[in-house]
């Protein structure tokens, strides 16, 4: 490709063929089973302080359908994260991701710190901060990194001080994770990050989200690494004991929140119960500062209705009909105790469906609010002492008007349930340090791993309820809680059934075995 300027490669027919290959090896790219038939710069949006832009690339499937991403992009005789080689004015070139550039990062704070726009072809980039943000216009911006840790977006890092996520799929509407970020800041809810600032795309008068500029928070990684590091304690305290693991418990979670946890059992898990009723009080107060009656129609509770019944059971036998449908499929490759488990599964099919239908027939006294939609242990920051809770985007598979319906708050409870489940039984799989996957007698690990489960769920339950007592997104009667908390939870282990089978078949035990346990 060749130019007299980085717009004249931008428009070089070339580039879009180059990209395809660039883009379905990103990280940031989620349709990764879809066949691209072209890409197209449908937009450019200059940022002259640092010699870059964001492009705007529209996606066209083979199928017909397309999406649309951003993508930093900049044209430099110099060598960085290189996309193409170009031509630039008869002189050898690269165009490379922008990301890889402290001037590029700075300019993106600059932008948002000073209110700016920006115009492309066909639309703006709109920029704007909130007053959170302490940064004055024209300050010079802290250094900067690019954070590995996540996948579908890309967060940068201003040293101690901000981290900017970019959504690099453009999706119309009103991003959830921007508008409850926002929600929870104005109202001073101190357990999740302070949005600072936003950048949009705006086109024909509609809106999409790409950035949001949040305050950083000093931590010691997420909570799925801090209860990992707890469980290699809690196995090597267990096993050096000497102790016989306790007898599976057949109990159902709310039953066993209502019991005290065994002194010993206790004293093998060590603080982590105390860290998972924390927890659980910051969900609870996550949902109170969420049921605001005077939140604005996007967030005021709502009734369950006859109609929203319908349509949460129809959501419930969804994905159940997903999950069994794949599992048949894919049974026959299945060995072991996980063929066993997935054989004991099917052939109780229809108890599960019961299980959905009595939602669609029992009337609830509750209430529906906005929630975080995607809740486990990966989307809490663990700071050492206390608890933050991050990325309210939702499932990213949902649509977007899914993502910011109001549904019940024990979705999230049990989504964090099923998460306590997934790191208890990852040991099985050399997840846990100092626990190999090979280890023997394995039946004592799963032992272990479930009593850590049923006595850490039940204390997160025990402390959520209290803490969220009296409020009206929580059933008031025991009957209607274990109704809901077991359709949440089926739904999710069924959602995870058939994430396991399309991508680690050696996990789906887990889910499997949550399933029984809950229909036991």
């Amino acid at each position: 490709m060749t130019g007299n300027s980085p717009a004249e490669i931008f428009a070089s027919p070339q580039l879009g063929e180059i990209l395809r290959q660039y883009v379905a090896n990103s990280r940031w790219f989620r349709a990764k089973t879809r066949a691209i038939a072209k890409i197209e710069i449908e937009d450019e949006f200059a940022f002259a302080r640092a010699g870059a832009f964001i492009l705007v690339l529209k996606i066209v499937y083979e199928d017909g359908d397309r999406d649309w991403y951003i993508l930093p992009a900049s044209v430099s005789r110099k060598s960085a994260e290189t996309i193409a080689r170009v031509t630039l004015q008869d002189q050898d070139a690269a165009l490379y991701n922008a990301l890889a550039d402290e001037a590029f990062r700075s300019s993106l704070l600059h932008a948002i710190a000073c209110n700016e726009k920006v115009t492309g072809r066909t639309a703006t980039l709109v920029a704007s901060r909130t007053a959170a943000l302490q940064e004055e216009c024209g300050a010079e911006a802290p250094e900067s990194f690019v954070s590995r840790a996540e996948q579908s977006n890309t967060s940068i890092v201003y040293r101690d001080r901000y981290i900017l996520k970019l959504f690099r799929k453009l999706e119309q509407g009103i991003n959830p994770d921007v508008e409850i970020g926002n929600f929870l800041t104005a109202r001073g809810f101190r357990n999740t990050p302070a949005v600072l600032g936003n950048i949009e795309y705006q086109r024909n008068g509609k809106r999409h989200a790409i950035g949001l500029l949040q305050q950083f928070v000093p931590n010691q990684g997420d909570a799925w690494k801090y209860t990992l590091d707890s469980l290699a304690g809690f196995f090597k305290r267990a096993i050096e004991s000497g102790q016989n693991p306790p007898p599976r418990l057949t109990d159902h979670p709310l039953e066993l929140a209502d019991t005290a946890v065994p002194p010993q059992i206790e004293s093998l898990i060590g603080p982590y119960i105390a860290s998972a009723r924390l927890l659980a009080r910051r969900t609870a107060e996550m949902h109170q500062a969420l049921c605001d009656p005077d939140g604005g129609p996007d967030f005021a509770p709502e009734p369950f209705t006859t109609e929203e019944r319908e349509r949460l059971y129809r959501d419930l036998l969804g994905q159940s009909d997903i999950a069994f449908e794949l599992l048949r499929r894919k049974q026959a490759v299945l060995t072991g105790s996980t063929a066993e488990a997935a054989r004991q599964l099917l052939h109780i099919e229809s108890r599960v469906s019961e299980r959905f239908r009595a939602i669609q027939q029992h009337e609830f006294q509750t209430v529906r609010i906005r929630h975080h939609g995607d809740y486990h242990l990966g989307q809490v920051l663990f700071t050492g002492r206390d608890f933050m809770i991050i990325d309210f985007e939702g499932e990213p598979a949902r649509p977007l008007a899914e993502r910011r319906a109001k549904a019940f708050a024990l979705r999230d409870v049990a989504g964090m349930v099923r998460s306590f489940q997934y790191a208890a039984f990852s040991a099985l799989f050399g997840q846990v340090p100092g626990v190999p996957a090979e280890i023997e007698p394995r039946r004592q690990i799963e032992a272990w791993a479930a009593a850590w489960n049923a006595y850490v769920s039940a204390a997160y339950l025990q402390s959520y309820f209290e803490a969220a007592a009296g409020a009206p997104f929580i059933p008031q009667t025991v009957v209607e809680r274990r109704l809901m908390l077991d359709a949440f939870l089926l739904q999710k282990a069924l959602y995870e059934v058939a994430y396991e089978l399309n991508n680690r078949p050696d996990w789906l035990q887990i889910p499997l075995q949550g399933i029984l346990g809950l229909m036991r």
